[in-house]
């Protein structure tokens, strides 16, 4: 046992000398403490800092890692991009700033990437902070919102499986590739962006479940309302965005047109019920669709 313990610790130090860690950064300083002090020893980390208000920058620097700052926030897929860009290892692990990351499971995660030579995207399996398994892979956004909601009778993988498409919150990147985000997104919908990309060119992404990662969700930034109406904004646009290059311009602009009236009779329904938290973040996905309609930037 003691033997194959210590070849265990072995292979995973030989694996980690393959990736570099990639995370971008947004006011995200509390966050940066859990993910940087569950660093595993050994791990290269580029800290991408789009121009947070806090000390994030200084955090990151102050753990060791390699940080790049922004002179303005570029968004989530660009600062993937610059620090992808940096990178000069085999992988690169992307991993939003609320992951906690751990050596044995990006161990199993390059193994993988051995074992399929034909994957250009791996992902662990996430669970969130109570340490329950998350559904964060699946199909095509497209056909996603054709599926129940409630999937609880869904078995769990056994093994590792192929996907259409794995969460961008921690992703396994095989550098060879060259795949990289599409930057008109800002926030939201890049990473069913970058795996439609990938199937395209006929990669696969694969699932690894006993990689097992843990992920916080939604907690990479301070919370406050603004950034909650921020996020409803972009998270409008870039459904109509990823719908023109999935589906063209006309399937878009009918969805557009069916988003205008769904936010709008929300908006109503909770401005009568005095709900304005719900009102703010309706009013801020009708602006996003909006401005999409209007060929703007959220």
């Amino acid at each position: 046992m003691r033997r194959a313990a210590e070849l265990e610790g072995l292979n995973t130090i030989a694996a980690l000398a393959r990736v570099c860690v990639v995370t971008v950064a947004y006011n995200s300083a509390a966050a940066l403490r859990g993910m940087l002090g569950s660093m595993p020893p050994g791990l290269g980390v580029i800290v991408v800092d789009n121009a947070s208000a806090d000390d994030s920058a200084a955090v990151a620097e102050g753990a060791g890692a390699r940080v790049i700052r922004n002179g303005a926030n570029l968004g989530f897929g660009a600062g993937c991009n610059i620090g992808m860009d940096a990178a000069a290892t085999e992988f690169v692990l992307l991993a939003n700033p609320d992951t906690r990351l751990d050596g044995a499971a990006i161990a199993r995660l390059v193994a993988a990437a051995d074992a399929f030579p034909d994957a250009a995207i791996l992902a662990p399996m996430l669970c969130d902070e109570t340490g329950a398994r998350v559904r964060s892979w699946d199909v095509e956004q497209q056909h996603r919102r054709l599926l129940t909601r409630k999937r609880d009778a869904e078995p769990w993988p056994e093994g590792p499986l192929c996907a259409e498409f794995l969460s961008g919150a921690c992703l396994l990147l095989r550098a060879s590739e060259a795949l990289r985000f599409d930057e008109a997104f800002f926030l939201f919908y890049e990473d069913d962006a970058i795996c439609a990309a990938a199937r395209a060119k006929g990669r696969a992404l694969v699932l690894v479940p006993d990689a097992v990662m843990h992920h916080a969700g939604g907690g990479s930034s301070a919370p406050s309302q603004a950034l909650s109406a921020f996020k409803a904004r972009h998270m409008a646009w870039s459904r109509l965005h990823y719908m023109v290059l999935m589906r063209g311009s006309a399937a878009a602009r009918r969805e557009a047109w069916a988003r205008v009236w769904h936010h709008a009779s929300k908006a109503l329904g909770h401005g009568l019920t005095l709900r304005f938290e719900k009102l703010r973040a309706d009013m801020a996905g009708l602006g996003g669709t909006l401005a999409w309609m209007r060929g703007r930037r959220a």
